[in-house]
Protein backbone atom coordinates (compact mmCIF):
# COMPACT_ATOMS: atom_id res chain seq x y z
CA UNK A 1 0.00 0.00 0.00
CA UNK A 2 1.25 3.47 -0.94
CA UNK A 3 1.88 5.75 1.97
CA UNK A 4 1.07 9.48 1.93
CA UNK A 5 4.36 10.59 0.82
CA UNK A 6 4.61 8.51 -1.77
CA UNK A 7 1.13 8.58 -2.83
CA UNK A 8 1.97 12.64 -2.89
CA UNK A 9 5.45 12.21 -4.41
CA UNK A 10 3.79 10.68 -7.60
CA UNK A 11 0.58 12.98 -7.95
CA UNK A 12 3.41 16.04 -7.48
CA UNK A 13 5.41 13.95 -10.57
CA UNK A 14 1.68 13.79 -12.43
CA UNK A 15 0.71 17.15 -12.20
CA UNK A 16 4.53 18.75 -13.81
CA UNK A 17 4.07 16.32 -16.53
CA UNK A 18 0.14 17.76 -17.17
CA UNK A 19 2.03 21.10 -16.60
CA UNK A 20 4.18 20.35 -19.20
CA UNK A 21 2.46 18.39 -21.49
CA UNK A 22 -0.80 20.99 -21.52
CA UNK A 23 2.25 24.03 -21.83
CA UNK A 24 3.62 22.20 -25.10
CA UNK A 25 0.65 21.54 -26.92
CA UNK A 26 -0.99 24.82 -26.34
CA UNK A 27 2.13 26.41 -28.02
CA UNK A 28 2.12 24.35 -30.43
CA UNK A 29 -1.30 25.48 -31.28
CA UNK A 30 -0.51 29.31 -31.25
CA UNK A 31 2.29 28.93 -33.73
CA UNK A 32 1.31 26.71 -36.61
CA UNK A 33 2.89 28.03 -39.75
CA UNK A 34 0.80 28.80 -42.85
CA UNK A 35 3.83 29.00 -45.02
CA UNK A 36 4.19 30.19 -48.18
CA UNK A 37 0.74 30.67 -50.11
CA UNK A 38 2.27 29.20 -53.32
CA UNK A 39 5.19 26.65 -53.69
CA UNK A 40 5.29 27.76 -57.59
CA UNK A 41 8.95 28.70 -56.77
CA UNK A 42 10.15 26.05 -54.12
CA UNK A 43 12.50 23.51 -55.33
CA UNK A 44 11.06 20.09 -54.52
CA UNK A 45 13.35 19.38 -51.89
CA UNK A 46 12.12 22.40 -49.74
CA UNK A 47 8.60 21.47 -50.00
CA UNK A 48 9.81 17.59 -48.70
CA UNK A 49 11.29 19.33 -45.81
CA UNK A 50 8.35 21.37 -44.99
CA UNK A 51 6.12 18.22 -45.12
CA UNK A 52 8.46 16.19 -42.90
CA UNK A 53 8.68 19.02 -40.57
CA UNK A 54 4.51 19.26 -40.52
CA UNK A 55 4.34 15.47 -40.33
CA UNK A 56 6.86 15.18 -37.54
CA UNK A 57 4.89 17.83 -35.38
CA UNK A 58 1.51 15.81 -35.91
CA UNK A 59 2.70 12.92 -34.37
CA UNK A 60 4.73 14.65 -31.77
CA UNK A 61 1.23 16.23 -30.78
CA UNK A 62 -0.33 12.99 -30.81
CA UNK A 63 2.10 11.19 -28.69
CA UNK A 64 1.70 14.54 -26.43
CA UNK A 65 -2.24 14.31 -26.28
CA UNK A 66 -1.77 10.59 -26.04
CA UNK A 67 0.53 11.15 -22.25
CA UNK A 68 -2.04 13.74 -21.55
CA UNK A 69 -4.94 11.45 -21.43
CA UNK A 70 -2.84 8.83 -19.07
CA UNK A 71 -1.91 11.84 -16.92
CA UNK A 72 -5.37 12.59 -16.54
CA UNK A 73 -6.59 8.88 -16.10
CA UNK A 74 -3.62 8.30 -13.29
CA UNK A 75 -4.73 11.07 -11.51
CA UNK A 76 -8.33 10.36 -11.66
CA UNK A 77 -7.49 6.97 -10.17
CA UNK A 78 -6.26 9.01 -7.35
CA UNK A 79 -9.25 10.77 -6.58
CA UNK A 80 -11.11 7.69 -7.33
CA UNK A 81 -9.05 5.65 -5.02
CA UNK A 82 -7.77 3.41 -6.78
CA UNK A 83 -4.34 4.41 -8.00
CA UNK A 84 -1.11 1.93 -7.22
CA UNK A 85 -3.79 -1.14 -7.81
CA UNK A 86 -3.78 -2.79 -11.29
CA UNK A 87 -6.81 -2.66 -13.34
CA UNK A 88 -6.83 -6.26 -14.36
CA UNK A 89 -5.45 -8.45 -11.86
CA UNK A 90 -5.95 -6.24 -8.74
CA UNK A 91 -2.59 -6.13 -7.20
CA UNK A 92 -0.90 -3.61 -5.62
CA UNK A 93 1.64 -1.97 -7.99
CA UNK A 94 5.04 -1.57 -6.92
CA UNK A 95 5.83 2.00 -5.95
CA UNK A 96 9.30 1.60 -7.73
CA UNK A 97 6.97 1.26 -11.40
CA UNK A 98 5.07 4.14 -10.30
CA UNK A 99 7.76 6.09 -9.88
CA UNK A 100 9.41 5.18 -13.03
CA UNK A 101 6.01 5.44 -14.95
CA UNK A 102 3.56 7.32 -12.89
CA UNK A 103 0.88 7.04 -15.44
CA UNK A 104 0.80 3.45 -15.08
CA UNK A 105 -2.41 1.66 -14.21
CA UNK A 106 -1.72 -1.64 -14.67
CA UNK A 107 1.67 -4.47 -13.15
CA UNK A 108 4.18 -5.20 -15.24
CA UNK A 109 2.88 -8.70 -16.41
CA UNK A 110 -1.09 -6.95 -17.40
CA UNK A 111 0.23 -4.32 -19.36
CA UNK A 112 -2.10 -4.28 -22.67
CA UNK A 113 0.39 -2.28 -24.09
CA UNK A 114 2.68 -5.15 -24.32
CA UNK A 115 2.97 -6.60 -28.06
CA UNK A 116 5.61 -9.42 -28.92
CA UNK A 117 7.64 -8.71 -31.88
CA UNK A 118 6.05 -10.24 -35.03
CA UNK A 119 8.91 -9.29 -37.58
CA UNK A 120 11.43 -10.47 -36.19
CA UNK A 121 13.60 -13.43 -37.24
CA UNK A 122 14.70 -15.32 -34.45
CA UNK A 123 18.20 -15.96 -33.79
CA UNK A 124 18.31 -19.59 -33.93
CA UNK A 125 16.56 -19.33 -37.45
CA UNK A 126 19.70 -17.12 -38.73
CA UNK A 127 21.54 -19.27 -41.31
CA UNK A 128 25.10 -20.00 -40.55
CA UNK A 129 27.99 -20.29 -42.70
CA UNK A 130 28.71 -23.61 -41.90
CA UNK A 131 25.19 -24.64 -42.64
CA UNK A 132 25.36 -25.23 -46.63
CA UNK A 133 23.55 -22.52 -47.29
CA UNK A 134 24.51 -20.44 -50.09
CA UNK A 135 22.00 -17.28 -49.41
CA UNK A 136 24.42 -15.27 -52.04
CA UNK A 137 23.34 -18.13 -54.76
CA UNK A 138 19.59 -17.81 -54.13
CA UNK A 139 19.78 -14.38 -54.09
CA UNK A 140 21.53 -14.17 -57.26
CA UNK A 141 18.88 -16.33 -59.10
CA UNK A 142 17.03 -13.22 -58.92
CA UNK A 143 18.94 -11.04 -60.56
CA UNK A 144 22.42 -9.15 -59.65
CA UNK A 145 23.87 -5.56 -60.96
CA UNK A 146 26.56 -7.52 -62.37
CA UNK A 147 26.54 -8.18 -66.22
CA UNK A 148 28.03 -10.91 -68.70
CA UNK A 149 30.96 -8.55 -68.78
CA UNK A 150 32.05 -8.61 -65.28
CA UNK A 151 32.62 -12.19 -65.54
CA UNK A 152 36.39 -14.13 -66.89
CA UNK A 153 34.89 -16.33 -68.38
CA UNK A 154 32.22 -15.90 -71.38
CA UNK A 155 28.65 -15.73 -70.57
CA UNK A 156 26.21 -15.27 -73.37
CA UNK A 157 23.10 -13.81 -71.04
CA UNK A 158 22.08 -13.11 -67.81
CA UNK A 159 20.34 -16.43 -67.39
CA UNK A 160 23.44 -17.99 -67.28
CA UNK A 161 25.55 -16.29 -64.67
CA UNK A 162 25.75 -18.10 -61.90
CA UNK A 163 24.25 -21.23 -63.99
CA UNK A 164 27.53 -23.55 -62.96
CA UNK A 165 27.09 -22.58 -58.68
CA UNK A 166 23.32 -23.75 -59.20
CA UNK A 167 24.45 -26.66 -61.36
CA UNK A 168 26.70 -27.65 -58.30
CA UNK A 169 24.76 -26.97 -55.65
CA UNK A 170 21.83 -29.57 -57.04
CA UNK A 171 24.74 -32.29 -57.38
CA UNK A 172 25.96 -32.00 -53.75
CA UNK A 173 22.84 -30.40 -51.88
CA UNK A 174 23.17 -29.47 -48.48
CA UNK A 175 21.71 -32.00 -45.95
Amino acid sequence: MLTKEQLSELKQELLRQKEQLTKRLDGDEDSQDVGELSSYDNHPADIATELYVQERDMAIDDHGRDQLEKVDAALAAMEEGTYGICKESGEEIPFERLQAVPTTLYSVDHTPEQTPETDRVPENRIPHPDDGIDSFSDAANYGTSETPADFAEDKDNYSELYKADRDEDNENPAT
